[in-house]
């Protein structure tokens, strides 16, 4: 409390006045802000004093940017750091001002640099650094849904004390956000690591009534198989008890459904059974043990099963899942 109060006394007066005479270090030396700009530059300065004294910290800061972004004069820093003080945003504060002194170099008077100097002692113990390391590079980071930089980070972040969210993601990668706690005047090192994504699909396999359902020999329940499965090659075997047992391999792709239905043929059956997919005969034997179709999984279409018929075979497009 002893620091923003000391920081409020230093930086305070420069708010309550329309020309911000004191948020103009060097004055002495050069020609005020309102002087020294022009054009769109100086409308935007003006347009950020009278926010600022209306009390719109916010509205003012941006007009502050646009007028550096115009002009590039130093003095503008100094201003926003104002604007990030009255909203307490002292890690954003402590950066205007170091990039205050960096930009103003020589042109700082001694007055100048010492009142930077005591208003960055005073929000010391405000803010903290966070080292953040990512276990790869070209991960972007983010804290409190502000982008920081890409790793690996040149240098720590500034945050205020108090918790923050931290999030890291790249493509290919499973997205990690964790929480920090930042203690003012302190440092802290977070590492996070980055899990290369599994590449995923989505199989459905329906069978009869007692059926048991086994995929790339791990059982999987009866009846009803409907769960993600790593994107590739798969083989599906249903069997039950009385009838012939049924085998096929399907392939998984990243992202999309695949239904599988199955029709278990009677043990012992022999007969074969002619379908045609795309324009070619295929012959499906009833000792293969049933008959299926790949679909949709929103697409269901049945055929009835009647004494001279005794399954379906039908093929369809892949669905984004």
């Amino acid at each position: 409390m002893r620091y923003a109060l000391i920081c409020a006394g230093l930086l305070g007066a420069a708010c309550m006045t329309s020309s911000l005479a004191h948020a103009e270090p060097g004055a002495s030396a050069e020609r005020p802000l309102s002087e020294s700009l022009q054009g769109a530059a100086r409308t935007a300065y003006a347009s950020g004093n009278l926010l600022l004294n209306n009390g719109d910290s916010a509205g003012a800061l941006s007009k502050f940017q646009q007028a550096y972004d115009l002009s590039k004069d130093p003095r503008l820093l100094f201003n926003m750091a104002i604007c990030e003080k009255n909203v307490r945003a002292y890690a954003k504060m402590q950066g205007f001002l170091q990039r205050y002194e960096r930009e103003g170099g020589r042109s700082l008077s001694a007055q100048d640099r010492a009142t930077v100097d005591d208003a960055l002692a005073a929000i010391k113990d405000l803010v903290g650094l966070v080292t953040i390391t990512v276990s790869v590079p070209g991960a972007a980071v983010s804290a409190d849904g502000e982008t920081v930089g890409t790793s690996p980070l040149a240098s720590p972040v500034v945050l205020d004390l108090g918790k923050h969210s931290i999030v890291v993601q790249k493509a290919g990668y499973d997205r990690v956000e964790q929480s920090v706690e930042v203690r003012g005047g302190q440092a802290m090192t977070l590492t996070v690591p980055l899990a290369a994504q599994s590449l995923v699909g989505h199989l459905v396999v329906s069978a009869e009534r007692g059926s048991t359902i086994v995929i790339d020999g791990k059982p999987t329940g009866e009846d009803r198989f409907d769960g993600n499965l790593p994107a590739g090659p798969h083989q599906v075997r249903v069997s039950a008890e009385g009838k012939e047992p049924f085998r096929t391999d399907v392939e998984i792709r990243e992202h999309e459904t695949r239904t599988l239905q199955v029709s278990l043929a009677n043990a012992q059956s022999g007969q074969a059974w002619p379908w045609v997919v795309g324009g070619a005969a295929v012959v499906v034997a009833a000792v293969v043990g049933g008959y299926f179709l790949f679909q949709t999984h929103d697409m269901v279409t049945a055929v009835p099963v009647g004494p001279n018929n005794i399954g379906q075979l039908q093929l369809s497009a892949w669905r984004g899942r």
